[in-house]
């Protein structure tokens, strides 16, 4: 498998990766908000501001777009343990139309006059409108998309572990206060001091990719001067003691019950013990063959969808389902007891040999994908670990029974969040605040 060849100079990171096996060209400008240097919401505003469709008049940027046959812009924002990603994305396609090269350089310079325009012309020039836009949505979503109740309930349990050192509401506020006092120019320098992480991923030649990389942004970046603030949102460490297997009840107007059942795992990405976990992962809940799929969707019926994800920045493992209000004791039970019988050892060795080819499958096809590439190239770079997919591939394929079981009984179970439908509760309930 190929890897990245990477050039820094201060803040700008340059990686490419020669292949001739994609028809395209992949660019991808991720801007990382270092331990909540500058207030997420605000973050987020900014960046959305300089990427969106009319960022340079609607007209103006969609026809630039289609004389380099590019696809739209993308700009995604997620967090990553302390650090928030912004990924800007785009894609041209190379060897069937002629004058790659020239896009290529088109491309590298909309990206650049996208992130950095506004500096040069001395302003953050958006209209009232634009940012009034922007706002609107920062108060519709505040942290989570409130349509994807598994990242709201999800959301609720990291902010009670203390995984969020400022409430949504008081991130909201800052937001709020930045644009009412005129201040986005302010943290919109601030953001150009960020690292910059620039990832191209095609038929080239690496040393004069990088070189075309470095001479269209290194001025820009030079240019760009600031000074670095403390973070506003702290360590993302816990902030207090909480009691382990505690569970939180809130009313919502929600249809069905929504669960998340937290465990911290005390596995870090890259340690000698994460394959085994990713494969405990796999066991439990990550695949249509996982146990808890088989057993509460599949042969009791009792939910619709339920699956496991791994937030390998926080060491914790989430378990998520939705089921109506009658199964919820049932459902929680059964996660308790298919956990434990990982624990025990209780697990076949035709299941673990399946398991194990999920996950080499699900890496090789997601390996072959340049979006997959760039992504787990980024988790490596802001994990400061070295692990590569194929030291990764061989170490799952090595995993054995006894090491998920121990990784298994290494976790705990640190909180289950329950969004109980309000229509349906009669019972007095202690109202639950996100402070």
């Amino acid at each position: 498998m190929q890897s990245f060849i990477t050039e820094q100079y201060n803040r700008l990171s340059v990686h490419v990766m020669p292949t001739s096996k994609y028809a395209n060209r992949y660019f991808h400008l991720g801007i990382v908000n270092e331990q909540g240097r500058i207030p997420p919401a605000v973050f987020a505003v900014i960046v959305r501001l300089l990427f969106r469709q009319d960022s340079r008049g609607k007209t103006d940027l969609q026809q630039h777009l289609w004389f380099m046959y590019a696809d739209d812009l993308r700009c995604e924002l997620e967090q990553k343990g302390e650090n928030q990603l912004a990924s800007i994305r785009l894609r041209i396609p190379a060897g069937a139309l002629p004058g790659t090269e020239a896009r290529t350089l088109d491309v590298l310079k909309l990206l650049a006059d996208l992130l950095f325009g506004s500096n040069l012309k001395g302003g953050f020039d958006f209209d009232e409108a634009q940012i009034q836009e922007e706002l609107a949505w920062a108060e519709h979503h505040a942290g989570y998309d409130v349509s994807q109740w598994d990242k709201v309930v999800r959301g609720r349990s990291l902010e009670w572990l203390g995984y969020a050192g400022r409430s949504r509401d008081d991130d909201l506020e800052h937001l709020q206060r930045s644009v009412r006092d005129g201040e986005l120019q302010q943290w919109y320098r601030e953001m150009l001091c960020s690292p910059l992480h620039i990832h191209v991923i095609g038929d080239f030649q690496a040393d004069e990719m990088i070189a075309q990389v470095m001479e269209t942004f290194l001025p820009s970046v030079i240019t760009a001067k600031g000074e670095v603030t403390p973070p506003v949102i702290g360590n993302n460490q816990p902030v207090e003691h909480r009691e382990e297997g505690e569970m939180m009840l809130e009313l919502m107007d929600v249809q069905q019950c929504k669960i998340n059942v937290t465990f911290t795992t005390e596995v870090t990405y890259g340690s000698s013990d994460y394959p085994a976990l990713f494969l405990l992962h796999s066991l439990f809940g990550a695949t249509p063959a996982s146990r808890l799929q088989s057993e509460l969707r599949e042969r009791k019926q009792w939910v619709y969808q339920i699956y496991s994800t791994l937030d390998d920045y926080r060491g914790t493992l989430h378990v998520t389902t939705g089921t109506s209000s009658g199964y919820v004791t049932e459902v929680l039970e059964a996660i308790d007891a298919e956990w434990l019988r990982i624990c025990s050892g209780d697990i076949q060795e035709v299941e673990l040999n399946r398991a194990i080819q999920n996950v080499m499958h699900y890496v090789q096809v997601g390996y072959d994908l340049p979006e997959q590439v760039v992504n787990l190239h980024i988790d490596r770079l802001l994990n400061q670990v070295q692990m590569t997919t194929p030291q990764f591939l061989d170490a799952i394929s090595g995993v054995t029974a006894e090491h998920v079981a121990v990784v298994a009984s290494g976790m705990k179970k640190a909180i289950t969040w329950i969004l109980y439908p309000e229509s349906e509760y009669s019972a007095p309930v202690q109202e639950v605040t996100h402070e």
